[in-house]
């Protein structure tokens, strides 16, 4: 009955081990990108199970099971300090959740640790090596909760210096390209530097988990020789070969990972005591305001003073209150100055490899300079780039500078950014938006942002519900689709822009805050799923409207009558008060208004004549173009929004995308700096209805202009618009 019962073990332990596997894939990771290992739920849960072997309390033991327990409390104290920067991600309660579920882990390893101490059920030998080991989770734990009590100060700060730094260069103009890239580099330059990971690095704690690491590593090294005298008792364990499988998984980052955290520190410490020879300051032990500051505000805030009915027993409470929280201050003092001793002591340490490497890497620099002229001229202009950007840097309270070389790196992170959004630039929106009738200088307007929707066009239902830029295009779009005898490549090729330039419009819609907007975006990308991938426009294929009707008229006509059905039918069964709210019509429902508009439109331009199916298909071309070239003017303002609206946690990666996405448009940026258009358009033009109210504005004093002067103009009337498109 026992060997049955324990028959099941070995498979756990084989479970044990994968967990554990996993947790180091990802730990190793993590240490090059910092986004695969982090204190949350799945990775906490992971770690619970990685350690299953320390809360074996009273299961008789193996030599190699008592290993097991000894790599498990090491493996858990390098997750820990692996996932320190994670916490600057977080938010306040992300990070007291995950924080609790992580107290509670470390606190029954511990217990169960020391119960088996207690018991005898640990081998006596281990004894001393899981004693340390306990201390320095113990250590690593309560210097994770310390920085976690000064993030909130210190993202507060990093936020104010972010917005001011932000406020005096959204003072100056960025009428160019070049002036938008620079403008981005700042932001890249101040997010980088400024972000919670980053400030999370440059703590004096996190270098407190490093030196935890390395302590803990060399007392597992030092153990791993007796092990090896027990290789042939993991057959007594009752995990089998599992146990094997366990210790290996384990073990596996006591060599790589202490060895880039101690090239970490020394790389640290050179920068911190650059020129200060082997001088300690008085200052390098002072307590900075921000650690102790969330502590100040719960002390001050009187969070139990609700507790009891009376004066007496409230006034008991508050004042226990304040003396715990008044402990809790000084005992938050007394970590910060452990962890700057061990800081400064691991300084004196590492004093020997630091006099052997800043030379070293001097000397290196110098022939990688002399090996190439051009190499060294790019790296003085990166210099005076570093020095250049060096106030927009975002410092921690009581640094005093920032390093140069990390400055450098972080500017060449930009250019890499961009340069990867260069690689990814489409010819073929570029090609598209030379279609509008601005860019080949026609006319001065983008006549197709009116000319798509006519006035005299009657409203199927009581109102009509605002424009945004991708609905009229996924229309036209879809209704060029449906133009017969066109040679399908060209259809492709449309397609394949339009997607392209989807993306960008969909994100400049996305900055038009305006009330009830979000349906009718939704109802664009409702459509283009079914257009782009299957060809049909809802239920209607496009492509099969080809074969069926040779007339292109025909199809606009039956594409009017589809999509009048459809209004029809949500008018008849649908409750009134949705009904005449159009901001609450459904999807199918607003992009079957906006294709009865639009073609309707159309049909109304040909009246009796005659509807060619090429040049229907280049005027719709044309129109979509005008309407994205208008647009996408607003680009630099997207970028910039991007830079400036996100969160702490999530400006980086929004940067970053500010700045591929900058790589991707420079082309259209550059063009419409050729053609002056950062002074065309309206006042706000984020909004397409504003547009359209400009453009007739200009085209009815155009037209004016022109019966003044006698000359023939094709403009009779604001609807008309449309007659100025040529093919």
């Amino acid at each position: 009955m026992e060997k049955k019962n324990n028959s099941a073990v070995p498979i756990i332990g084989w479970y044990v081990a994968f967990a554990s596997g996993l947790c180091i894939t990802a730990m190793l990771l993590n240490l090059f990108t910092g986004k695969y290992f982090s204190l949350n739920a799945t990775w906490l849960t992971l770690l619970a199970v990685a350690t299953k072997l320390t809360g074996d309390l009273t299961t008789p033991m193996s030599p190699w099971d008592n290993n097991s327990k000894c790599s498990s409390t090491v493996f858990l104290t390098f997750a820990m300090g692996n996932s320190f920067t994670s916490l600057g991600s977080m938010n306040d309660t992300h990070i007291l959740t995950n924080l609790t579920a992580l107290s509670i882990l470390v606190a029954t390893v511990i217990v169960d640790l020391c119960i088996q101490l207690h018991t005898h059920v640990i081998d006596s030998t281990l004894s001393m090596e899981i004693i340390f080991e306990i201390i320095l989770l113990f250590c690593m734990f309560i210097t994770i909760v310390c920085s976690a009590l000064a993030l909130p100060a210190i993202k507060k700060r990093a936020e104010s210096r972010y917005q001011k730094l932000a406020a005096s260069d959204e003072k100056q103009c960025r009428h160019t390209v070049e002036e938008l890239r620079l403008s981005i580099t700042k932001y890249w330059v101040m997010a980088a530097s400024g972000s919670p990971p980053s400030l999370m690095k440059r703590l004096v704690t996190f270098a407190f988990t490093c030196i935890i690491c390395v302590c803990s590593s060399l007392i597992s090294y030092l153990g791993a020789g007796d092990r090896y005298k027990y290789w042939g008792c993991y057959k007594e364990s009752d995990y089998k070969g599992s146990v094997l499988g366990i210790l290996g998984s384990q073990s596996i980052h006591v060599f790589p990972i202490p060895l880039i955290m101690i090239i970490f520190l020394i790389r640290t410490l050179g920068y911190k005591y650059k020129g200060n020879g082997i001088k300690i300051s008085k200052e390098e032990f002072a307590i900075e305001p921000y650690w102790t500051e969330k502590l100040v505000e719960w002390r001050q805030s009187s969070i139990l003073v609700g507790l009891g009915h009376t004066r007496d027993i409230r006034k008991f409470f508050h004042k226990i209150e304040g003396l715990v929280f008044t402990f809790c201050i000084r005992l938050q003092i007394m970590i910060v100055i452990c962890c700057k001793f061990c800081y400064v002591l691991s300084f004196y340490f590492m004093l020997p490899l630091l006099l052997l490497v800043n030379p070293l890497g001097k000397l290196i620099n110098y022939c990688t300079g002399k090996l190439s002229r051009k190499k060294k001229v790019s790296n003085d202009q990166r210099e005076q780039e570093a020095v250049d950007h060096n106030c927009f840097v975002i410092l921690l309270e009581g640094e005093k500078n920032f390093p140069e070389r990390i400055l450098r790196e972080i500017i060449n992170g930009m250019d890499k950014h961009v340069q990867r959004g260069k690689e990814h630039c489409s010819q073929s929106l570029l090609n598209l938006l030379n279609q509008s009738f601005f860019f080949s200088g026609v006319v001065a307007s983008f006549s197709g942002v009116v000319a798509f929707d006519s006035y005299r066009v009657p409203s199927l239902l009581s109102g009509e519900p605002p424009n945004c830029w991708t609905l009229p295009i996924v229309t036209l779009t879809s209704i060029a689709i449906a133009i017969p005898n066109i040679a399908n490549k060209h259809v492709d090729w449309l397609v394949n822009t339009i997607t392209i330039g989807l993306r960008y419009a969909s994100l400049i819609d996305a900055l038009d805050e305006k009330c009830g907007l979000k349906n009718i975006k939704n109802a664009s990308d409702f459509v283009w799923v079914g257009v782009e991938l299957h060809r049909k426009w809802l239920d209607m294929d496009l492509e099969r409207k080809t074969g069926e009707i040779s007339s292109a008229k025909d199809i606009i006509q039956d594409l009017v009558d589809v999509s009048k059905g459809i209004v029809r039918k949500f008018n008849s069964k649908e409750n009134r008060m949705i009904v005449e709210n159009p901001l609450y019509w459904p999807a199918n429902v607003l992009a079957a208004n906006s294709m009865y508009r639009i073609t309707r439109t159309i049909l109304l331009y040909y009246g009796d004549g005659e509807c060619h199916a090429e040049e229907l298909f280049r005027k719709l071309i044309c129109m979509i173009a005008d309407i994205l070239a208008a647009c996408l003017t607003n680009l630099p303002n997207m970028i910039y929004t991007k830079c400036i609206n996100s969160a702490i946690e999530d400006r980086l990666e929004s940067v970053r995308d500010a700045a591929i996405m900058f790589g991707e448009t420079e082309d259209i940026l550059k063009c419409f700096e050729e053609r002056n258009l950062s002074s065309v358009g309206p006042s706000q033009p984020l909004c397409i209805d504003e547009w359209r109210g400009w453009i007739e504005q200009q085209a009815a004093t155009i037209s004016s202009s022109s019966t003044r002067s006698n000359e023939a103009s094709s403009v009779e009337s604001n609807e008309h618009v449309v007659l100025q498109m040529q093919a």
